[in-house]
C-alpha cells in the first residue's frame, strides 16, 4: 500500500497469452518485487495466467478480458476499452510475448487516454501487412518500449522505425531458488547415463526436434523434455523413429522452478528463435553448464567458451559434438558451471531487473 502521503499509482499489469512460459514468470517476478506505492491489477485474456501473474503479490486485483481471435471481433475489442476504462489506471504496462502482439491493449490505452509502456520479449516478422501497419500506428501512442535482451531492442527499433538507443534494455532477473522450494536439487539422484535437460513449450521456434536428432548420435546421454505444447506427438513419433524411447522422458509440465525438481548434467537449449533465454539464466544460476543455439538473447545470456558453449541452429551435428565434449570432460563442465553462475548472479538479479524496471515505469 502506498502511504498516507503519496498517492498511489495505479499499475494495470496486461498480458494476451494463454499459457505460462518464460515471459509469464518474469512478470510475475516483477510485479511480485515492485514497490509498495503501486496498487496493481493484472488483467489478461486466460484465467489461469492472470492467477499465475498476480499470485507472487497481495492485495492484486484482477481482470479477465475476452481473446480477440479476429479484428471483426468487436464485443471483445469492446471489453478490452471498457476494462481499462473501468479501471482507470495511472499507467499501462503491455507484456507483448512478441511484437505485433496485443494491439488490442494498446488500442485500449490509446482511446483512454492511458500513459502505455510496453515490454518486447521475442521479434517475429508480421504474418500479415495490415498488422504490422496498425501496430505501428497504435505504438506511437506509447510512450516507452522496453525489450528483454539487445537484440531484442534492435529489432523492435528497426521494425517500428524507431530511434536506435530509444528501446530501453530490461533483461529479466531470476530469483535463487530455496531449499524450500521442494523436489531433488539439481545434481540430485546418481544415473549411469548422462542427463541432457531441456525445458520449454513444445513448439516448433524451440527446436526440440534439432536436439532429438542430436541425442540420436549420443548414445550414453538420456534426455529430460520437461513441457508441453503442440508438437508433443511429433516430437514423442521423432524420437521412437530414432530409436530413443528407452532414453527420452517427457515430464510435460514441471511446476517452477524445474532446477529444484529435475536432475541434469547439462541444459541443452536448441532454439531457432529466442527473445531472452530464461531458462539458460535459471540453468547457470543453479550450477548446470549450458549448450545454447547462437541466437538472439541467448548470445547475451551465454558467452560462449566461458559461461556455456554455443552452436548454429538448426545444426544436430554441431549440438551433439558441442554436448559430447561435455559429456567426456567433466572439468570443463565444472568450470563453465562455476563461471556461469558468478555471471548470472551478477548480472541477472532480481535487484538488477527491478533497477532497470524503476527506471523504465516512472520515466
Amino acid at each position: 500500500m502506498a502511504t498516507s502521503d503519496v498517492p498511489a499509482i495505479r499499475l494495470c499489469c496486461y498480458l494476451e497469452t494463454e499459457v505460462i512460459g518464460g515471459m509469464e514468470m518474469s512478470a510475475a517476478t516483477l510485479l511480485a518485487n515492485l514497490g509498495q506505492q503501486y496498487e496493481v491489477t493484472v488483467m489478461g485474456v486466460s484465467a489461469s495466467v492472470v492467477a499465475y501473474v498476480a499470485g507472487g503479490r497481495s492485495g492484486v486485483r484482477t481482470r479477465v478480458v475476452p481473446q480477440v481471435r479476429h479484428k471483426s471481433n468487436l464485443r471483445a475489442i469492446a471489453s478490452h476499452v471498457h476494462a481499462v476504462h473501468d479501471l482507470r489506471p495511472d499507467l499501462l504496462l503491455v507484456c507483448l510475448s512478441q511484437l505485433y502482439d496485443a494491439q488490442y491493449a494498446l488500442l485500449a490505452g490509446a482511446l483512454n487516454r492511458v500513459p502505455t509502456v510496453a515490454v518486447v520479449h521475442c521479434v517475429l516478422p508480421p504474418t500479415k501487412r495490415s498488422q504490422n501497419l496498425i501496430f505501428r500506428m497504435l505504438s506511437r501512442r506509447v510512450r516507452a518500449f522496453g525489450g528483454v535482451s539487445r537484440s531484442v531492442c534492435t529489432a523492435t527499433e528497426a521494425e517500428l522505425g524507431l530511434r536506435p538507443g530509444s528501446v530501453r534494455l530490461l533483461y529479466n532477473g531470476v530469483p535463487p531458488v530455496s531449499e524450500a522450494s521442494g523436489g531433488p536439487p539439481p545434481g540430485g539422484t546418481p544415473t549411469e547415463r548422462f542427463a541432457i535437460g531441456a525445458v520449454g513449450r513444445l513448439v516448433p521456434e524451440k527446436g526440440f526436434d534439432v536436439l532429438i536428432r542430436a541425442v540420436a548420435g549420443l548414445p550414453g546421454a538420456e534426455l529430460v523434455l520437461m513441457g508441453d505444447g503442440p508438437e508433443r506427438a511429433g516430437l514423442e513419433e521423432l524420437g521412437r523413429e530414432l530409436g530413443l524411447q528407452d532414453r527420452m522422458t517427457f515430464t510435460g509440465w514441471v511446476e517452477p522452478p524445474w532446477v529444484a525438481r529435475q536432475r541434469c548434467d547439462v541444459l541443452a537449449i536448441p532454439s531457432r528463435v529466442e527473445g531472452f533465454g530464461l531458462v539458460a539464466v535459471e540453468a547457470l544460476l543453479a550450477g548446470i553448464p549450458v549448450v545454447a543455439s547462437r541466437v538472439g538473447g541467448l548470445t547475451e545470456v551465454v558467452e560462449d567458451g566461458e559461461t556455456g558453449l554455443l552452436v548454429p541452429s538448426d545444426d544436430p551435428e554441431a549440438l551433439a559434438s558441442a554436448l559430447r565434449e561435455l559429456e567426456v570432460d567433466s572439468a570443463l563442465r565444472a568450470e563453465l558451471a562455476e563461471r556461469g553462475q558468478a555471471d548470472a548472479r551478477r548480472r541477472f538479479s532480481v535487484e538488477a531487473m527491478m533497477s532497470a524496471y524503476d527506471r523504465f515505469l516512472t520515466g
